[in-house]
């Protein structure tokens, strides 16, 4: 771990300008976002209005994001990283901030769509140009970090959204406007990432050849396979499987221990609060397992060891033991994402990236949507344990798809070097 450590502090300390300016950005953004996500269905049903209207909200959104995300995929390539980036952040700002002044349902889901559609602008945008701002062989490093960074504020997101309510209350705000005014501070950290993404720095282009800045000048990028095509079609089916198999259960595991175990709404904050702090680790574990075993065995092991502490959370009776399958679940399955995130993109050629992004996005999203749907009615008519064992059995299946269609790929054939790199001094 000391290691690990030293590895990304050497990192860290390297890091050019626009990978500084896209991780604050992320942050500050996370932060908004991650208070949202907190409170924004408390603030509705506060409002007045039901289940079945947050329901439809999520729905249209996901269908919206759906019908978005290859337009988006091509406005980011045309637009470019530093205004794709700006704009998705302050339309996410916007829109967010009518949703917490107007409790009209027209007005909520039109806004649902286009918070929607400009993550979608966003995750082209982001994704790619990490790509672009980073080292070849500090990728996975870089990934990494910028994915634990999303956790961290989603954690910091949960203490401060969860204060600013009561001190809201203490000024004499009545509980809606406690809520709104908590949504509209939430607007604002998004709004303020808008001013950080406007400060990245553009890479030009000469035709198709991209003039690399001082931060990658000099470093060659992976070879893209002729076959890129098929490799990926084939990720996009991965994702669609690994998708519908998140879908059945996941979404739900918050009901999963206030149902089966009776937990209060305490006791299931602190669990996925440790939840986050598993995943920290494990995410920061993930490049040295993938120079360790490589690539491919590397997701292998992660992903098949989550679902054998799934299936011992469908099985189990006990709080405690569920708590712990809870956590290894969390760190073992999660920990992979920015792996494959940097492999997704590695698949495809520097000018495809942002719109192959949005596709892959698309194959994960749509095939969660409908598996969403169905794990809620099977959790209805049977309890959590049969959606909890399909999970595992489609994860099982995304394994064997996903070493079958990549087994042969260059990437993973080359683990990568053990030891610690020296890494000259870079500036932007």
């Amino acid at each position: 771990m000391h290691h690990e450590l030293r590895r990304y502090w050497t990192v860290i300390r390297h890091l050019g300008t626009n990978m500084r300016l896209l991780l604050v950005g992320a942050a500050l953004l996370g932060l908004g976002n991650g208070i949202f996500m907190t409170f924004f269905n408390l603030y509705l049903k506060q409002g007045g209005l039901g289940e079945a209207f947050l329901g439809r909200l999520n729905s249209l959104g996901t269908i919206g994001s759906l019908a978005l995300a290859i337009p988006a995929g091509l406005l980011a390539t045309r637009l470019g990283s530093r205004k794709s980036l700006a704009v998705s952040a302050l339309l996410i700002a916007v829109f967010s901030g009518v949703q917490a002044s107007i409790l009209a349902p027209v007005v909520l889901i039109i806004m649902q769509i286009g918070v929607s559609a400009s993550n979608m602008l966003y995750g082209a945008a982001y994704n790619p140009e990490m790509m672009r701002s980073t080292h070849p062989e500090d990728r996975q490093t870089a990934f990494s970090l910028a994915f634990m960074v999303g956790t961290v504020m989603s954690v910091i997101a949960s203490v401060v959204g969860g204060l600013l309510p009561r001190m809201f209350a203490r000024f004499g705000a009545p509980p809606l406007m406690g809520l709104r005014l908590t949504l509209i501070v939430g607007a604002a950290f998004i709004l303020a990432s808008t001013a950080v993404f406007l400060r990245v720095r553009e890479h030009q282009a000469i035709g198709s050849q991209r003039v690399d800045d001082p931060m990658t000048a000099g470093q060659s990028e992976p070879d893209v396979t002729p076959s890129w095509k098929r490799f990926a079609f084939r990720y996009a089916v991965a994702n669609a499987i690994i998708g519908f198999g998140a879908g059945l259960s996941i979404p739900y595991l918050n009901l999963y221990f206030a149902d089966r175990f009776h937990a209060s709404t305490v006791v299931v904050g602190n669990l996925f609060a440790m939840s986050n702090v598993v995943l920290t680790v494990g995410v920061l574990l993930a490049p040295w397992l993938v120079r360790r075993a490589g690539l491919l065995r590397m997701i292998a092991f992660t992903v098949g060891g989550s679902l054998v502490f799934l299936v011992i959370m469908a099985f189990t009776q006990n709080i405690t033991i569920a708590a712990v399958a809870f956590w290894m679940r969390a760190g073992l399955m999660m920990c992979s994402t920015p792996v494959t995130d940097k492999f997704s993109l590695d698949l495809v050629p520097p000018d495809k990236r942002s719109v192959a992004h949005n596709v892959f996005q698309m194959a994960w999203t749509g095939s969660w949507a409908v598996a969403t749907a169905l794990g809620g009615w099977l959790i209805q008519k049977t309890g959590f344990t049969l959606p909890m064992i399909l999970t595992a059995a489609v994860y099982g299946t995304y394994i064997i798809v996903f070493v079958v269609s990549f087994r042969h790929h260059p990437a993973m054939q080359h683990p990568g070097p053990a030891a610690l790199p020296e890494i000259p001094k870079l500036t932007d």
